[in-house]
């Protein structure tokens, strides 16, 4: 068989804090001559090339949501639109919000070594979701707005984790009822034209704006629930100026709906963003900067592993 290429960064915060698992990782690897540690981009379009000249069937990434990104985009550029493997998320990050999504059970470890076992017993099994794509960059959670001051919050903490996220919500939370200046530096609207599909929902000045192909985007709350209706398709929710965003996103934390006239929420495979100025944006946890117009698209289906 040809086997499962394990790439993994040697010098990410998880694997440096504990180096012994990177090293069970590769006991675990039936083929080491499949095993890539890149630590830079080049290292890592070597890898895949490696794996594509293999023929690989499965690529297993170990590391959190940011990797799995810069894994994905450098496959969808050397693969160039040739039969992709499958891809084993191991779980191995500060976020892995794709990994939660597909219930993955356990730790980077014993993921690995049930998806060889699966893959040996040829019971490999798969969920078909698709990727977004940003300006050839490839990932699952695309978000502008607070979505990225979220982001920036979160990260400031020296061990970002599930709780931190939690608390960062209550922080922003409790900073609006005051009207501290945590809230006033995260909800700052910025004026976008927003289109799905060709369909126009007009200028306005939204507050925060999240596109995505996951059902779950954390905290247990199920916010784009509609994205698993068809596989190839993203969610996008953008909340007007006018919405009490935090109010709100509690609201679908306890299971209710969010009224329809402080959100615009819709289904779509190609989003046009356009605004009047440049505008920071984020994809898979990775920040990065627009200037003004962006599309969103929905790109192939990917077979993730679900074990």
């Amino acid at each position: 068989m040809p086997g499962i290429g394990l790439v993994s960064n040697p010098y990410s915060k998880k694997n440096r804090k504990h180096p012994d698992r990177l090293q069970q990782l590769i006991e675990c690897a039936p083929d080491k001559d499949l095993v890539r540690l890149p630590d830079s981009f080049d290292k890592m379009d070597a890898a895949m090339e490696h794996f594509k000249q293999k023929k690989v069937d499965v690529i297993a990434i170990n590391g959190g949501d940011g990797t799995v990104h810069v894994a994905l985009t450098s496959m969808m550029k050397i693969y160039r639109g040739e039969e992709l493997p499958k891809i084993a998320i191991l779980k191995g990050g500060t976020m892995n919000m794709t990994a939660t999504n597909l219930k993955l059970r356990g730790n980077t470890v014993s993921i690995f070594k049930r998806v060889v076992k699966a893959y040996k017993e040829r019971e490999l099994n798969c969920r078909q979701i698709s990727l977004l794509k940003v300006n050839e960059r490839y990932g699952f959670i695309f978000g502008s707005g607070a979505v990225c001051t979220f982001m920036d919050l979160y990260h400031r903490s020296s061990n970002p984790s599930p709780l931190v996220a939690a608390k960062s919500v209550l922080a922003m939370a409790g900073s609006m009822l005051v009207h501290g200046k945590l809230a006033a530096e995260f909800f700052k609207p910025t004026w976008q034209e927003l289109n799905a599909d060709g369909f126009s929902f007009g200028r306005a000045p939204y507050l925060a704006f999240l596109i995505t192909t996951l059902p779950s985007v954390g905290l247990g709350m199920d916010l784009t629930f509609r994205a698993k209706i068809d596989p190839k398709k993203a969610q996008m929710i953008a909340f007007r100026d006018k919405a009490k965003i935090v109010p709100q996103v509690l609201r679908v934390w306890l299971g209710r709906s969010v009224p329809p006239d402080v959100v615009d929420d819709t289904v779509g495979s190609r989003f046009f963003i356009n605004g009047e100025k440049s505008f920071r944006y984020t994809l898979d946890g990775d920040m990065y900067s627009s200037s003004g117009k962006l599309v969103v698209e929905t790109g192939p289906l990917l077979d993730l592993v679900t074990e």
